[in-house]
C-alpha cells in the first residue's frame, strides 16, 4: 500500500512538472527579422561586405528558419562569431562573439546599420 501511495504522489508530481514545463517559453525566444518577401532582400554579395566577410577566415553564410541573414564565422584573431542579420535593412540584429581566450562572449541585440563594414 505505501509502495502504491508513493507512485501515485511521485507519478502525480511528473505530470505536473512535465504540464508546467510545455507552457514556459524558452530562455532565447526565436529572432525573426522579417517578414518582407525575397524580392525585396538585399543581395548576399551586399551582405557579406557589411559583414566584413574579408575579416574572417572562414565563414558560412545561410537564411535562418527566422528570415535572417545567419553568419558563422572565424576572425583571423581566432574569434569565433555568430551573427544575425535584417536581409531587407542590413541592420545588425544579434551579434555573438567569443574570444579565442575563452572570455565570455559578446552579446548585442543593438544593430549595426548597412554599410558599416563590422
Amino acid at each position: 500500500m505505501r509502495n502504491l501511495l508513493f507512485f501515485a504522489v511521485v507519478g502525480h508530481a511528473l505530470s505536473m512538472l512535465v504540464s508546467t514545463s510545455a507552457l514556459a517559453s524558452s530562455p532565447v525566444e526565436k529572432l525573426v527579422c522579417t517578414n518582407a518577401p525575397r524580392s525585396e532582400w538585399l543581395p548576399e554579395s551586399k551582405m557579406r561586405d557589411i559583414f566584413g566577410d574579408k575579416e574572417f577566415s572562414l565563414v558560412k553564410f545561410k537564411v535562418s528558419s527566422g528570415n535572417c541573414y545567419e553568419f558563422y564565422a572565424v576572425h583571423k584573431d581566432g574569434s569565433i562569431v555568430e551573427a544575425y542579420y535584417d536581409p531587407v535593412s542590413g541592420k545588425s540584429m544579434r551579434y555573438n562573439r567569443v574570444l579565442p581566450n575563452g572570455t565570455n562572449p559578446a552579446y548585442e541585440t543593438t544593430g549595426k546599420s548597412a554599410g558599416t563594414g563590422k
